[in-house]
């Protein structure tokens, strides 16, 4: 029993199954074209939001800043008054009281040595 095989050949796709590749690989070409610039715009809306955070953070902290600034140079310009006005008192013969407000001397040393050498009269 000698049985010599001949070798099968397939053959090669139906014209019919080609066609219906091309038709699905279409398809999915399609989907993608279509997928793709719907992909875009989500990505670019998802960075416009994380940019408007990031905005609205930077406004916050700009605003904070100027606060601060702004703060800081009411303080300098009252510390630069009050030692103007405190320098100007010292001139005048004024003396700091405790609140650091200043008030006239009412008896300076002198005042104090000319009380000790005679009566003040009345006038009465």
């Amino acid at each position: 029993m000698n049985v010599s095989r001949t070798p099968h050949i397939r053959p090669r796709m139906n014209p019919v199954r080609q066609a219906e590749g091309e038709g699905i690989l279409r398809m999915l070409l399609l989907a993608l074209a279509v997928a793709l610039p719907l992909a875009t715009l989500a990505y670019l809306k998802v960075q416009e939001v994380r940019m408007a955070y990031r905005m609205s953070e930077l406004r916050l902290n700009l605003q904070r800043e100027e606060e601060r600034t702004r703060t800081l140079l009411m303080d300098r310009s009252r510390l630069q008054r009050d030692d103007a006005v405190q320098t100007f008192d010292q001139k005048q013969g004024m003396q700091p009281r405790k609140q650091s407000h200043f008030i006239p001397k009412s008896f300076t040393r002198e005042d104090q040595r000319m009380a000790k050498l005679g009566p003040v009269s009345s006038g009465l």
